[in-house]
């Protein structure tokens, strides 16, 4: 294989990365508003992405390949050492993050002073209006016949009361 066919594939797969270089670059120019984590990462990407991209213009203008080989090694492992201290660092972010959260934490929420009962009773009430809403919007829809309005109307109604339903047994236990 010539050189030039590995350059136009070289530039090719280059091109194609754009779509992790290009995020990458918009995190580098974001500067202080990405975190430090990110930040890193994304110049790991870029020094991939730059160094096989370098390698693929030696491949083009010298006659030898390992110039261009040493170029993208030298970026795969700039890269990788990028990487890893960027996962250093979100995991130092992700402790002082824990640790602030825990100073804003203030113990449980309090409870209302509602029985569960009550709460159930507001979802449903709720529910048997959204559903029997909803079923006398399809029955007055005038689209289809009749049996079909009114099956489907059961059906609707009785999926949204059952959704009300849930919701409310769900809150009604957490209490």
């Amino acid at each position: 294989m010539t050189h030039t066919v590995l350059a136009i594939g070289t530039a090719a797969l280059t091109a194609s990365g754009c779509v992790w270089y290009l995020p990458a670059i918009a995190d580098l120019q974001a500067g202080a508003d990405r975190p430090r984590s990110t930040r890193t990462a994304a110049a790991a990407c870029v020094l991939w992405w730059a160094a096989l991209a370098l390698a693929g213009g030696l491949l083009l203008a010298q006659p030898d390949w390992r110039p261009a080989a040493q170029i993208a090694l030298a970026g795969l492992v700039g890269g990788a050492a990028l990487r890893v201290r960027a996962r250093s660092e979100r995991r130092g972010e992700q402790r002082e993050s824990a640790v602030h959260w825990a100073a804003l934490d203030a113990g449980p929420a309090p409870r209302s002073g509602r029985p569960a009962a009550v709460a159930l009773a507001g979802w449903l009430v709720v529910g048997a209006a959204v559903a029997s809403l909803g079923a006398v919007a399809i029955l007055l829809s005038g689209e289809g016949g009749q049996g079909i309005r009114v099956a489907l109307a059961a059906a609707c109604g009785a999926v949204v009361a059952l959704a009300f339903l849930l919701a409310g047994l769900g809150s009604a236990r957490r209490r």
